[in-house]
C-alpha cells in the first residue's frame, strides 16, 4: 500500500504493551518485515509505532500527546486478552481523531472482549473496531472505515475517515 508523498499525516499507534500495536501494522501493510518489540517511538512512512510503556507511564504522557499532533488518527489498542485499566480520559488529551481497537479476539474468552471495550471507553473512546490481526477477523470494517470503500490500495491522498474531518 503506498499513498502520494505527503499526501497526509501517518496513522500513530499506543497501547499498553503486548497490544499487538505493530502486528496491527503489519496486518495493514504498513510495517514489513518481522515483527519485535517496540522499543522507541518509530516513525514509518504511514504510521507512527509508539512503546507500549508510553501508555503505563504518566511522565510519559506529553510524549503521547505532543507526537499525536503530528498524525490524522491515532488507533488506541487495547488486547482483548488481557484487558487492562487504561488512564481516564487519555484519549480526550490527543490531538487527532481517536479510535479503540480491541486486539487479539481470537484469543478472547468470556467477556474479556466487553472488558477491553468499557476501558477504551473509561480512556475517552468513542468509536470502537475488534480485530485479529492473526485470523482477520474485524480487519476488512477497520480498513474500511479507515481508508474508504477503496481500501488502501487506492491511490492518492488518504481522506479523514467520516466523523473526523478538521
Amino acid at each position: 500500500m503506498s499513498r502520494a508523498a505527503g499526501a497526509t499525516k501517518p496513522l500513530m499507534v499506543i497501547g499498553p504493551v503486548g497490544a499487538g500495536k505493530s502486528t496491527l501494522l503489519k496486518a495493514m501493510n504498513l510495517i514489513h518485515g518481522e515483527v519485535k518489540k517496540t522499543e522507541a517511538l518509530t516513525y514509518l512512512e504511514e504510521a507512527i509505532d509508539t512503546p507500549g510503556e508510553m501508555v503505563a507511564i504518566p511522565r510519559f504522557y506529553n510524549a503521547l500527546i505532543l507526537n499525536s499532533i503530528r498524525a490524522r488518527l491515532v488507533l488506541f489498542l487495547m488486547d482483548a486478552s488481557r484487558p487492562i485499566q487504561l488512564p481516564s480520559r487519555l484519549a480526550l488529551a490527543l490531538k487527532a481523531p481517536v479510535v479503540g481497537v480491541i486486539t487479539k479476539l481470537d484469543l478472547a474468552g468470556g467477556d474479556q472482549a466487553a472488558r477491553a471495550r468499557r476501558f477504551l471507553i473509561h480512556a475517552g473512546v468513542k468509536r470502537i473496531f475488534a480485530v485479529s490481526s492473526i485470523s482477520g477477523e474485524g480487519m476488512k470494517e477497520l480498513l474500511e472505515w479507515i481508508y474508504g470503500p477503496a481500501g488502501p490500495e487506492a491511490t492518492g491522498p488518504v481522506p479523514s475517515p467520516p466523523g473526523c474531518e478538521g
